[in-house]
């Protein structure tokens, strides 16, 4: 890790992206991919269910992407299903195992799941939601 990596994830602002790096990528469609990210060693997402990331890519530009990981099953990963329909998400989708992009976040309200303990509940996926529900 460079010093000026170290110096930024010493900061404590939302603006200032943390570098995470790709881990893995799984192919669904010629459109979509599920990225397997890591953040550096120490750092956590601290995500919730129906949180988002911005995700950078230097000279690219940012762009919000729903996290589709459990945070309870994280192990130090988490995981992002990108549509490739724009110039950051294509640019994503050209990068590989070892690639370092920049997340900011988590941001949103999360889903309040603590409600719907014990209750009959109906998920309704689109868009992207239906890749992460594809065994």
């Amino acid at each position: 890790m460079t010093t000026l990596m170290k110096e930024t994830l010493s900061k404590s602002s939302i603006y200032m992206p943390t570098p995470a790096r790709i881990t893995a990528v799984r192919t669904f469609t010629q459109a979509e991919k599920m990225f397997k990210l890591e953040l550096p060693s120490g750092f956590s997402l601290d995500h919730r269910p129906g949180q988002f990331v911005e995700l950078s890519i230097l000279g690219i530009g940012e762009a919000p992407i729903s996290i589709c990981s459990s945070p309870s099953r994280s192990n130090g990963h988490f995981e992002l299903c990108v549509r490739s329909v724009g110039k950051l998400t294509e640019a994503m989708h050209r990068l590989g195992r070892g690639a370092v992009v920049g997340i900011r976040g988590p941001f949103g309200r999360p889903f309040p799941v603590e409600n719907f303990r014990g209750k009959d509940v109906l998920f309704i996926a689109g868009g992207l939601g239906l890749a992460p529900r594809a065994p």
